[in-house]
């Protein structure tokens, strides 16, 4: 039989093509075999002249084999294999009726047809063979006991052999057509399943090769159904060249990559027709809607339904994008050449042939382009000496580019030209050759000259020997017959500082502004410019008339809040065309002769202002002196005239209260100790007001005090006060200072005596004196440190002012003064004091005597 398996059926299916292709092959030759030998049995059958029924049985059996062989002739194994096996049993059931005796040897046709069943058919057949040959057997063995079948028919002969052999080999060729036919199928299933293994192991081979080179292709690459143009598959390069995922892409189509819909249907039109495109080059539009370049070669892939369609991609954006950047610097070179103001022009390295020249309007070396182009430089004659294009070249040469190089070239009309050359060696044809920018600084140089004269005129000295240089600078650079400066009086009237008339210096003069152009140019912030027939334009101004002049430049001289206070002129004789240039330079030079006009100004009231000085500050010592009185008066008051009422007040208080002592209620009591204590307070007040007053006045007496010693005694005082309460005092030995001793230990006093009393309400009082490890500014500074109570920060800018407490007086004592005079000890030494706290964290003053650094060196 033809081979129908195909590479899609499983090994099941191959295993059972297999056998039934075997068992045909074993059923043919069994058909064979009984076709050749029933009519042998036949032919003895009619000799011994045997029953009808047994003849009819034999010779239904051969019908039935020569039919049998006939369907398997026309491939019906199965429709064979069936009437083979109930053939067997019918045939074998008629003969056990013939021979009249289920015990005969026909029982191995059943047998047989059990046997061929499970061999050639399948599991139902077999059952349905084993189910049929009982009930037949079961059946024919009633009969046969019920005597129903006849007389039996025991005898031997050959026939019985033969039908016994017949059946007997019939078993055994179907046993063994069974064993080679498994074995043989079970051969070719091994063989078949190596084969298909093989494939298999290629095809995967061959699949993950393609898939290395698939995922790791620099290129991208997309698969796409050949009907739909569905997306099938994109590697991971297609994902970073287009911005799309593998997943966005699977499923859909091409559309949207394409930047123009028309050459999708080009490139579609041209696959149908050629079935293949080759570096296709395509513009694209990425996910972020970037354009890009790409080169597309696409071809079909497989048969039938299966096509595909393979598609690879390159970026060719950076190759295109270069393309392009080429021909626009190519297209900008050509048009910055050709119409570039500064002359340019491309020579041959070797000879100095002018390969090209531009039409710029000012040609260096007075040629046109067309004159140039062909000719050498040499011949042309540009370059003072061949030598000198010598060392250009070779310094061209050794660097690559010659940059902003001074040189003279030779005009066409043989003056030599000063020029500025860039220059850059270029390749042209694999010929180097020279690209060179020149451009002509003649006038450059010029005015470079000029401002170097304006330099120096303006750098020249200062009062009367500045004014007569810048006139005549001015005069020289603006090429005037005349410049004058002059400064305004408050009669409307001009007084020269310095004239200068044809190159020669004049008397200064005196003159009214009425009439002239001078008193426009004054009116006005910027020049007053008359570039022809002035002295017609102001007939009544004589100096313009008698001089003969034509051409009128006048600008004002401003102080600072603007008012005028001078003018700087400037006439020709003749016309003069306008120029920026030399307004300019008018502008430059009046704005430096404003300056020194203002400095002469200046001078002029510093030396009224000394001429006063000494009256003015005998009156400010006699006023010092007046108030230094009225403090010493104001002094003697507070000590005299306030306490002594004050101690009347407490002298008659503690004599009242002696001659009522006993009479008194409580609350008369009270009122009466508190006179006695505000009584106290203010002479407590007074005496600080005296000792502030006494610090402010007298003589600083410095010199090298210990301030630690100093400290010590201040805090024995402060114990000899207060001798049960316990407070932990660190004083770091060793701190000395220059300053007044007196004055020193009135500070300490205050700083220690203020920490000694804000912190009583601690426990384990600690107050600490000491220098801190770091300057500031350049001072040594102290400190004063308790653990008291402390203050608000916010409050910190009254600390040191007379008469204001952080503190209520229910709370603590004091009159307000100590800090503030302080203060005012350490302001007479020029040095400075600071409080930081937080309220309840105790309190550090941190002071200094130095004074700042910039104050010692003043």
């Amino acid at each position: 039989m033809p081979d129908t398996s195909s590479p899609n059926d499983s090994p099941r299916q191959l295993a059972a093509a297999l056998i039934e292709r075997r068992y045909s092959r074993g059923l043919r030759s069994l058909l064979l075999m009984l076709l050749g030998s029933l009519p042998l049995v036949l032919g003895l059958t009619l000799v011994q002249g045997s029953g009808d029924v047994q003849i009819s049985v034999i010779a239904v059996a051969l019908a039935l084999t020569a039919f049998g062989y006939w369907l398997l002739h026309r491939g019906h194994y199965q429709w064979t294999g069936y009437l083979l096996v109930y053939a067997l049993i019918g045939l074998s059931a008629a003969g056990m009726v013939a021979y009249g005796s289920v015990r005969s040897t026909l029982l191995l046709g059943f047998v047989g047809a059990v046997v061929a069943a499970g061999m050639m058919q399948g599991k139902k057949s077999l059952i349905s063979a084993v189910v049929t040959s009982a009930l037949v057997l079961g059946l024919l063995s009633w009969a046969d006991q019920a005597g129903l079948l006849g007389k039996a028919d025991f005898a031997v002969d050959l026939r019985f052999w033969l039908v016994t052999v017949l059946l007997l080999t019939g078993i055994a060729g179907s046993v063994y057509t069974s064993r080679q036919v498994v074995l043989r199928a079970l051969r070719e299933q091994h063989a078949e399943l190596r084969r298909r293994e093989k494939a298999e192991n290629e095809l995967r081979l061959s699949e993950d090769r393609f898939s290395r080179i698939f995922r790791n292709s620099p290129a991208a690459i997309i698969v796409q159904d050949l009907e739909a143009m569905t997306v099938l598959d994109v590697n991971p390069a297609f994902e970073r060249l287009w911005g799309y995922s593998r997943a966005e892409s699977i499923g859909g189509t091409d559309v949207h990559l394409w930047n123009d819909p028309a050459a999708r249907r080009a490139f579609q039109r041209q696959m149908a027709a050629t079935g293949r495109a080759i570096n296709l080059p395509l513009e694209g539009r990425r996910k972020d809607g970037r354009l890009i370049n790409v080169l597309l070669s696409t071809e079909f892939e497989g048969r039938g339904q299966g096509r595909i369609v393979v598609s690879t991609i390159t970026d060719a954006t950076a190759e295109t994008q270069a393309r392009q950047a080429a021909r626009q610097s190519a297209e900008l070179f050509s048009k910055a050449f050709d119409f570039s103001p500064i002359n340019m022009t491309i020579t041959r390295v070797a000879d100095g042939t002018f390969l090209a020249a531009n039409a710029a309007e000012d040609r260096i070396h007075g040629f046109e382009p067309e004159e140039l182009v062909g000719r050498t430089s040499v011949e042309i004659g540009v370059w003072p000496s061949e030598a000198e294009r010598s060392q250009f070249v070779q310094d061209l040469q050794a660097g690559g580019r010659v940059l902003s190089r001074e040189m003279k070239m030779r005009h066409k009309n043989g003056g030599m030209v000063d020029c500025r050359v860039w220059s850059a060696i270029i390749d042209i044809a694999g010929e180097p050759c020279m690209l060179n920018s020149t451009i002509n600084i003649s006038e450059q140089k010029r005015r470079e000259a000029q401002l170097i004269d304006v330099a120096k005129a303006l750098s020249s000295g200062t009062g009367e020997a500045f004014f007569r240089s810048v006139v005549q600078h001015l005069a020289a650079v603006i090429g005037a017959d005349l410049v004058i400066v002059g400064e305004t009086a408050e009669d409307q009237t001009v007084s020269s500082l310095a004239m200068l008339q044809d190159g020669l210096l004049q008397p200064n003069i005196r003159y009214a502004l009425d009439g002239t152009p001078c008193d426009l140019a004054i009116s006005q912030h910027d020049l007053r410019v008359y570039g022809e027939d002035v002295q017609q334009l102001f007939p009544q101004d004589p100096f313009l008339v008698d001089g003969g002049f034509h051409a009128y430049v006048g600008l004002a001289l401003r102080d600072a809040d603007g008012s005028p206070i001078g003018i700087v002129n400037a006439l020709w004789r003749k016309p003069q065309p306008p120029s920026s240039d030399r307004d300019a330079l008018v502008q430059i030079f009046a704005s430096r002769i404003t300056a020194e006009l203002v400095r002469l100004r200046r001078d002029r009231e510093i030396s009224r202002f000394n001429e006063t000085l000494e009256l003015r500050v005998n009156e400010r010592t006699e006023q010092l002196m007046a108030t230094n009185a009225e403090l010493e008066s104001f002094g003697y008051s507070v000590s005299h005239d306030l306490q002594s009422p004050l101690r009347s007040i407490e002298g008659f208080s503690v004599l009242l209260a002696r001659r009522l002592k006993g009479r008194l209620s409580d609350e008369e009591q009270r009122l009466f100790d508190r006179v006695r204590v505000n009584v106290v307070r203010m002479h407590e007040l007074i005496n600080d007001l005296l000792a502030l007053a006494r610090v402010s006045k007298g003589k600083l007496v410095l010199e090298e005090v210990d301030l630690s010693v100093m400290a010590q005694q201040v805090v024995m005082q402060e114990r000899q006060r207060d001798p049960k309460r316990p407070v932990q005092v660190i004083i770091q030995p060793g701190i000395r200072g220059q300053c007044d001793s007196k004055l020193a230990r009135i500070i300490l006093e205050n700083l220690i005596g203020n920490a000694w009393k804000y912190s009583r309400q601690q426990s384990d009082a600690v107050i600490e004196f000491g220098l801190m490890p770091a300057r500031e500014g350049g001072r040594k500074m102290l400190f004063v440190r308790d653990n008291g109570t402390g203050f608000n920060m916010a409050y910190a800018d009254s600390l040191f002012k007379p008469f204001h407490r952080l503190h209520h007086d229910t709370e603590f004592e004091g009159s307000g003064i100590g800090l503030a005079t302080v203060h005012r000890i350490l302001e007479r030494h020029g040095g400075l004091i600071r409080g930081e706290s937080s309220e309840g964290a105790g309190a550090c003053f941190y002071f200094s005597f130095d004074p700042r650094v910039g104050a010692i060196a003043a």
